[in-house]
């Protein structure tokens, strides 16, 4: 009997070795990110792909870059408490970039390696989730090799009659109207709240009378 306990006992030590390393193993910190989103198995429905019109030309983006997301963090936090946000979130590697712009900074995080389009798109999903998050949006590769944020800016440029009108989108898509910042032009802002993302305001806004020009504004990534 004396042997045989601290057999049992150092069989049940290695067991929990075992399992402690199985869960290591996994990137996934955050528990509201589902785990199965990380089985490379999963079948998933074909990527989505985007694209945006600048003025008669229609501009395809292709599928998500399932490396980068952009988003916007509250403006009250400090480099710490930014990080620590992102550290909740074990499908994030940290911060790669930063850019000023119109409306406040942008960031560009890293996503960890071996997502597919479905779990990028689930990432921006959870993202948006985070009170200090105002803005998520997804990255793309241009020209094989370049990749670009979608930021949460429109720039607009509208003739006499079309102030009002982009006054009224803005209030209707939940988006704010910022300027004018030049002649005739402005730029509009959506977050996480709006009714969709810069690519599908600046498409919504083609052919709408007054609206001369409509381009969503993008970051340059590393």
């Amino acid at each position: 009997m004396k042997t045989i306990l601290p057999l049992f006992i150092i069989i049940l030590t290695v067991f929990g070795l075992a399992s402690c390393r199985q869960e290591n193993v996994s990137p996934i910190r955050n528990v509201r990110f589902d785990p199965k989103l990380l089985n490379p198995m999963k079948v998933a429905d074909p990527c989505k792909n985007y694209s945006y019109t600048a003025g008669a030309e229609l501009k395809s983006l292709g599928t998500i870059n399932t490396s980068q997301v952009i988003v916007a963090f509250d403006d009250k936090l400090t480099d710490a408490q930014r990080g620590e946000v992102i550290s909740k979130y074990g499908f994030v590697t940290g911060i790669l970039n930063q850019r000023a712009s119109q409306s406040g900074m942008m960031f560009t995080l890293n996503l960890t390696d071996g997502l597919n389009c479905a779990q990028a798109e689930q990432a921006i999903h959870e993202l948006k989730k985070d009170n200090a998050i105002k803005y998520a949006g997804p990255s793309f590769i241009v020209d094989g090799e370049q990749a670009i944020g979608l930021s949460n800016e429109v720039m607009v440029k509208t003739d006499a009659s079309g102030v009002t009108a982009l006054k009224e989108m803005a209030a209707n898509y939940n988006a704010e109207l910022i300027g004018p910042v030049g002649a005739d032009s402005y730029i509009l802002r959506v977050t996480k709240n709006s009714k969709g993302d810069a690519l599908e305001l600046a498409n919504s806004l083609k052919g709408q009378k007054g609206i001369t020009h409509a381009t969503p504004d993008f970051i340059l990534a590393l």
